[in-house]
């Protein structure tokens, strides 16, 4: 016993270091559970689009399709497997003739389940012959942001890129 008395000091600073080198170990664990926690429960914001005709598809380009509706307004859909949080909208008209008006919508959505669609105020009729790029930001559950960006040309989806 006298033994481990004397070497008290000693004992307690090789423990502390183990438990300093236990602690590091557990945070880098934790750090990769979450990474992977987020990449299941991603979400993803886009705009809502119907099936087209096969001619229509060959004759534009391939992977593009036309802006559904729902109502008359164009609607946003979360396909991704995970809520988008805090989502801010922007559609903006590109292609406005000199001296006409632009076309700037914006808008928010606080919660968007995933699969939930939601009507915004951008009338369908809006979008033809008429150029928009569409902007989301947004955050998943870890608060980590995500931005989906979408061309869309006379009504019909061009580009989409999800970040």
């Amino acid at each position: 016993m006298e033994c481990l008395n004397h070497f008290a000091p000693a004992i307690q600073a090789v423990a502390a270091i183990v438990i300093v080198l236990l602690t590091l170990v557990l945070v880098r664990l934790t750090g990769r559970y979450v990474q992977v926690s987020e990449a299941l429960q991603k979400p993803c914001v886009t705009v809502k689009s119907e099936a087209r005709l096969g001619d229509e598809v060959i004759l534009d380009q391939p992977f593009t399709a036309q802006v559904a509706q729902t109502a008359g307004n164009v609607v946003l859909l979360n396909v991704g497997p995970g809520p988008a949080l805090n989502l801010h909208f922007d559609f903006r008209q590109t292609n406005a003739q000199p001296g006409n008006p632009v076309t700037h919508l914006t808008g928010f959505i606080d919660y968007l389940q995933p699969g939930e669609q939601r009507q915004v105020h951008v009338a369908r009729t809006s979008l033809p012959n008429r150029d928009f790029d569409f902007a989301a930001t947004y955050n998943g559950l870890s608060t980590k942001k995500y931005q989906t960006t979408i061309r869309i040309e006379d009504g019909v989806i061009k580009s989409f890129t999800f970040k």
